[in-house]
């Protein structure tokens, strides 16, 4: 007997962060804007912004209940933020697998500066957001996002 897949449907914002699978529904107060507070500095995004980046999204993800879902595979979700994400880094595909996004992840830490470039000021946070979407696939086991 199979069992019916469990999709991942996530949310990350600003000033909050949701997850729903099956009937557990997870919401956490520290968005993306906590992050950002606690790595970027003056000088914007840098190599030592993405690793404070990782840092708090690790502790995020790791002291939650995150940690014990069962997530199949596969992650969906709406945000506008990857949307963007997938314009900027993937040609707009709908569909994004773990080792596309890695590639994608390891062209943009070797070219910070000109995707830096590429998102105005107070739209940051996309970056931010490669980043904890990258995080959550390590962590969570997450093999393929799909926007929908």
């Amino acid at each position: 007997m199979t069992h019916p897949v469990s999709v991942l449907k996530f949310s990350l914002a600003l000033n909050g962060l949701s997850f729903d699978l099956d009937n557990q529904h997870i919401q956490l107060e520290q968005g993306l804007g906590f992050v950002n507070s606690k790595s970027i500095g003056h000088g914007g995004i840098d190599e030592l912004a993405i690793e404070k980046m990782i840092y708090f999204i690790e502790e995020i993800i790791e002291s939650q209940s995150l940690r014990n879902l069962k997530i199949s595979s596969v992650a969906v979700t709406s945000d506008a933020a990857m949307t963007q994400l997938s314009e900027l880094f993937f040609s707009a595909k709908k569909q994004i697998s773990r080792i596309e996004l890695e590639h994608g992840f390891n062209d943009f830490i070797e070219r910070l500066s000109y995707y830096t470039s590429q998102v105005a000021p107070d739209q940051l946070y996309i970056l931010t957001y490669f980043v904890f979407v990258r995080e959550m696939m390590h962590h969570l086991r997450v093999e393929e996002i799909q926007i929908i």
